[in-house]
Parts: structure tokens; C-alpha cells; sequence
């Protein structure tokens, strides 16, 4: 459930690199800390998920926080 959830919010922000960034998740531990936003907002709605709450990444945080999931998913792509 949780890759799933990760898939979603990635596409959400960048379609075309959603393979590259998954595999170099799972290769590359290293790779998770610039990901502190987006990793902490898919283990929120997973949990929620768990106990039937759907929610969705631009109904249930702010924009500052949906920024910094662009800015670290932007600088994974720019790097």
C-alpha cells in the first residue's frame, strides 16, 4: 500500500521520473533522507488508509508542505 501511495503522490508532482526515483528508493537507502517531506505524508495516508480514512495530498495538507514535496522531488531530478 505504501509504494502504491508513493506512486501516486510522484506522478502527481513529476510523471515521467516515477520508475527512476521508486528504484533508486529501494537501491539506495541514502536516497530517503531527501525525502523527509514525501515519505512522511505517504506513511500518514497509509495509516489512515489502514482504518478506511481516504484522503487525498491536496485535500488534507498545506501548500507549504505540497511545496517542499516539489522542491525535494525537484532537486532529486535536478541532481
Amino acid at each position: 500500500m505504501r509504494e502504491n501511495e508513493l506512486k501516486r503522490i510522484l506522478s502527481n508532482v513529476c510523471d515521467g521520473y516515477v520508475d527512476n526515483i521508486l528504484t533508486d528508493l529501494e537501491e539506495n537507502k541514502d536516497t530517503e533522507k531527501m525525502f523527509p517531506f514525501t515519505l512522511a505524508c505517504v506513511d500518514f495516508i497509509c495509516e489512515l488508509k489502514k482504518k478506511n480514512i481516504i484522503v487525498e495530498l491536496c485535500g488534507t495538507f498545506e501548500d507549504t508542505i505540497i511545496d517542499r514535496i516539489y522542491r525535494e522531488v525537484g532537486n532529486y531530478i535536478g541532481k
